[in-house]
């Protein structure tokens, strides 16, 4: 444009004065011939027409033009913008292993935070209730598990085993705040323990967690320590309405401080835990008993994670977790021996072993366990040996006693595959298509089988005198062979209900009007409700 105007320009000073001496004051107009007259008069109307442009070209030279390149970088703010965008993820008591998704609580980080996007401050869905900060750094979110039962057995010695309960009632808050800082804290309104007798509120989990990366993460407060693969996992998870006999010699809850993480780009976890120390298979730990303090540690790897060439192997996991703990004496006036020892319990929920009552703590305390996880799309299989070795003090038990230890072993087994073809997790099953009858949905199918036992030690069973804890051999059993099966239907993310077939052998026992009078078969139905 403005070549063109300056070259007008040029052409209209360098010309027009000349053109206009040449044809005004050189030849006179009245000397002229028509035709020289009407030749002048086209050059002034063309002459004319050229003065308009150029006056139009002037003007829009004063008019300022719009500019063709983008608008500069506005300056930075005085305060630095946060540049956080998607919400980290609102991970459940770490796992040891990396989130396969399917869970409120364990779900992959894209699932909760749509890839990405700008979240609601306020989100009620199938994944419970959520509020959020308005910039992404704090949230909570809201939800429960509801659990009711009806265990039915077939010619059971104890008529206190067939009963309609619920199972769990448990309402939890969980959550992030400054990016790093994950917490949970969910109360239990219903059983401590498979085999408890009565309902009672306690605190089933209260934590908080610092995640600055995910190599090296602390954790205080009351959760699942590191040891057994199958505690572990989310109650709302495993495929059987009770877990395996392997649960009898692993804690359900700890309090402590917890050092862990995840390297290696997820194909090894960590765990390291000092805790107060606790009794296995309950949540009835809220209180230091003064026992001497408990080393857990764990360790959990996924060698062909990614790996392209070995997919069938990406779903094999390998671990080892286990704890070491020196005793000290603990019974007094205000302790029990139900405080320091949980009777174990079958797959059915019913005791099989009671501790006696007045045993003591004493001594060295151990456990170990080696453990296998793998899944390929639609099948999972979870392998699970557990050891634990107790020191006692049998002095209130009767003459003669004094320092002894006993052992038991556990193992377990189990098979699971999905019938509708969603993948299989330790994190649950997720329907694909939830149960819409008029679309011709029927949510999701699963099938599982288990296999496990547990053999105790002579020591348990020996008298006193001879540096047993001298437990009945009639009235328990001294081991429990077991197979049970499971048929569950997930209707949606929320609802599943379940059935679970169970039987168990004993060794020993055969005490009328006990559990272990006969051998063990019972049906056992829930209906389950997460959110």
């Amino acid at each position: 444009m403005w070549d063109y105007y300056f070259y007008v320009k040029t052409l209209a000073r360098l010309f027009l004065p000349s053109l206009a001496s040449l044809f005004f004051f050189t030849f006179p107009v009245q000397a002229m011939d028509e035709e020289t007259a009407k030749t002048i008069a086209d050059l002034k109307a063309q002459m004319q027409a050229l003065m308009d442009e150029v006056k139009s070209l002037k003007a829009q030279t004063v008019k300022p033009q719009p500019s063709t390149t983008l608008p500069k970088t506005p300056p930075p703010d005085i305060e630095p913008r946060n540049s956080y965008n998607p919400a980290p993820n609102q991970a459940d008591q770490p796992l040891m292993e990396l989130d396969e998704g399917g869970s409120t609580e364990t779900a992959p980080t894209k699932v909760q935070t749509g890839d990405g996007a700008k979240l609601k401050t306020l989100e009620i869905s199938e994944r419970g209730a959520v509020l959020r900060s308005e910039d992404g750094r704090h949230s909570i979110r809201l939800g429960g598990l509801l659990q009711v039962d009806d265990r039915e057995f077939i010619d059971e010695g104890s008529s206190q085993a067939s009963k309609l309960l619920i199972r769990r009632a448990r309402p939890y808050a969980s959550g992030f705040f400054y990016d790093d800082w994950n917490y949970r804290f969910a109360e239990e309104f219903a059983l401590s323990a498979p085999n408890a007798t009565t309902y009672q509120a306690t605190i089933a989990e209260a934590f908080i967690n610092y995640k600055p990366i995910e190599d090296i993460q602390v954790e205080a407060g009351k959760y699942k320590p590191p040891v057994a693969l199958e505690q572990l996992a989310g109650d709302q998870f495993i495929p059987f309405n009770e877990r395996a006999l392997t649960s009898n010699l692993s804690p359900q809850r700890d309090i402590g401080l917890m050092i862990h993480g995840m390297t290696a780009e997820g194909k090894l976890s960590w765990a390291a835990m000092v805790g107060a120390g606790a009794r296995n298979n309950s949540l009835g730990t809220g209180l230091d008993y003064d026992v001497g303090y408990t080393g857990y540690f764990r360790l959990f790897a996924q060698p062909f994670k990614n790996d392209n060439d070995l997919e069938a192997l990406a779903g094999l996991k390998l671990g080892l977790g286990g704890s070491i703990q020196w005793q000290d004496q603990a019974l007094n006036g205000a302790q029990t021996t139900s405080n320091l020892f949980q009777n174990y319990s079958t797959d059915g929920g019913n005791t099989f072993y009671s501790f006696p009552n007045g045993l003591d703590v004493q001594g060295e305390h151990w456990r170990i366990s080696p453990q296998i996880y793998y899944s390929y799309r639609s099948f999972g299989f979870l392998g699970e040996y557990i050891c634990e070795k107790q020191g006692v003090e049998t002095s209130a038990l009767g003459p003669g006693g004094g320092f002894t230890n006993y052992q038991t072993d556990a193992w377990n087994v189990t098979f699971n595959y999905v019938l509708t073809g969603e993948d299989a997790s330790l994190d649950g099953v997720v329907p694909k298509n939830p149960v819409d009858f008029s679309a011709g949905n029927w949510g999701a199918w699963e099938l599982a089988f288990r296999y496990d036992g547990i053999a105790l030690g002579d020591t348990m069973f020996k008298p006193v005198n001879e540096g047993g804890m001298g437990s009945s051999q009639i009235t328990n059993a001294t081991g429990v062979n077991g197979f049970s099966a499971a048929l569950n239907w997930y209707i949606n993310r929320i609802i599943r209900l379940g059935c679970t077939m169970e039987y168990n052998t004993f060794t020993g026992g055969g005490g009328a009007g006990t559990v272990v009078e006969n051998d063990e078969f019972g049906f056992l139905t829930r209906i389950q409700l997460f959110y």
